[in-house]
């Protein structure tokens, strides 16, 4: 039986638009078919690729595939820990060939670059790190012609190094080396525009809160661009994306709650702007990667708002029209990786946590913007009435049989209120609440919208 959430949204200096969402679940991982997730999905065609960290017998990682409609589930590649262990990553594609790194393993156990094709035979480790030329990548390779570009995260008392090297493994040359003053630790991947790299560390910098940089793809012209200082933002995990010459990212922590941002920089390193602040009820600790489309940026969080499991938002690119998509749960998937991948209307991502077997999903969420003002009820009525009124409320149900939630957000996507719906009719009292437009929706569990509408609260 499903759920159903009445999400009642305030808002007082701007709209905010409604979204239709369904949530599906293409795939819960089981062990056999791998465990906990870290890294993003890859399309290839109409297939889905992805690795997980964890897959008996070895328990070290697998990589797997799926299609789109969460069919044809397959693993194509079991990690042993000698040809590399615990992927964090995730994979590019170049041809009929996938590249990738591992964190741990290898032949010195600091992590390796591989190469695999799409049917999951010709593995091949391309190198292995040993500490002195890096230790534990993370993020995703960058492809420029027959070179790859990647970062590694570094061991003490090292901090990570930027690397490049040739799709068939030779020449590997460490570029440019991390200090902590000049950045440490990053976690992401490289960004490539105008003949540049642009990047961020998750530690080191001036404050020690990490930074945003660019360097030539040559290793020469590093520049620091921009320096976290907690209060705007810390500590990154994720990469930048490109936008015009804007780059766009989150911290997963720090701004004015500590619950992580997402920020704006022109690409010569001024502008810097907080677009978005989170509060913990409306998401907290943003990671990965931003995606885009239309003006809309999309991402997710692993804590807070309304089951702490975090949640996947929007939200335009100035920081108006934030949307909560969906709340993690812990049966359809809890604690989403690094971010999600945007195919027309449909994102789609992995959970390191929560399903069947507790080890992560594979999802799926079709969203679609609709105007405020209409209302989409499906088979169901849902009416709060009067309409205006100085804050008392009905709310009225009919062809709902399952359990419903009342819950009252403000603009910033704190709620205010929280009531369990016993009957058909619900009295609620916002008469405590300011004066302002309401947006009510029922929304089941799984993120499916039943129901919305608006109501205005005139004392």
């Amino acid at each position: 039986m499903k759920k159903l959430n009445i999400l009642i949204v305030a808002f007082v200096l701007f709209q905010i638009g409604s979204v239709n969402a369904q949530y599906t679940v293409l795939l819960n991982f089981d062990s056999a078919n791998g465990a906990v997730p870290e890294g993003q999905l890859t399309f290839v065609g109409n297939m889905l690729y992805g690795m997980t960290t964890g897959n008996p017998p070895s328990g070290t990682g697998n990589i797997f595939s799926i299609d789109t409609n969460g069919n044809s589930a397959k693993n194509r590649f079991t990690f042993n820990g000698t040809d590399g262990q615990d992927p964090f990553n995730t994979l590019i594609l170049s041809g009929n060939k996938l590249y990738g790194m591992v964190n741990n393993g290898g032949a010195n156990g600091y992590g390796c670059i591989f190469s695999i094709d799409t049917n999951g035979s010709g593995f091949k480790d391309l190198f292995d790190f040993n500490s002195t030329n890096g230790a534990y990548p993370f993020g995703q390779l960058t492809l420029l012609g027959k070179k790859l570009y990647g970062m590694t995260s570094g061991i003490f008392p090292l901090d990570g190094n930027i690397f490049s090297i040739d799709t068939d493994g030779t020449g590997y040359k460490d570029i440019f080396d991390f200090n902590g003053t000049n950045g440490a630790a990053p976690y992401g991947s490289l960004t490539f525009f105008g003949n540049k790299f642009y990047g961020m560390t998750y530690g080191g910098g001036v404050n020690q809160y990490g930074n945003i940089f660019s360097i030539d793809t040559s290793g020469l012209g590093f520049k620091d661009l921009f320096d976290f200082n907690g209060t705007d933002g810390s500590f990154t995990y994720g990469s930048l994306i490109l936008i015009g010459s804007k780059l766009y990212g989150t911290t997963e922590s720090g701004g004015v709650n500590n619950d992580g941002t997402v920020f704006v920089i022109d690409t010569n390193g001024t502008g810097f702007r907080d677009i978005f602040v989170f509060n913990g009820t409306n998401g907290s600790g943003p990671i990965g990667t931003l995606a885009y489309s239309k003006g809309e940026l999309f991402g997710v969080t692993d804590q807070g708002t309304l089951n702490i499991y975090g949640n996947i938002y929007s939200l335009d690119t100035d920081g108006t029209g934030y949307k909560d998509l969906h709340d993690f749960n812990d049966i359809a998937g809890e604690y989403p990786a690094r971010g999600v991948v945007l195919s027309g209307n449909t994102l789609y991502g992995m959970t390191s946590g929560g399903g069947t077997d507790s080890l992560g999903v594979v999802f799926k969420l079709n969203y679609v913007a609709a105007g405020m003002n209409d209302l989409n009820t499906n088979s169901s009525s849902i009416n709060l009435f009067p309409n205006p009124s100085t804050g008392q409320f009905t709310l009225s149900l009919s062809n709902v049989s399952e359990k419903c939630n009342v819950e009252v957000y403000n603009v910033l996507g704190e709620r205010v209120e929280r009531e369990k719906v016993k009957g058909e009719r619900e009295e609620i009292d916002l008469s405590g609440q300011p004066n302002g437009i309401y947006l009510y929706r029922v929304i089941t569990e799984n993120g499916g919208l039943v129901g919305e509408g608006k109501v205005v609260i005139e004392k």
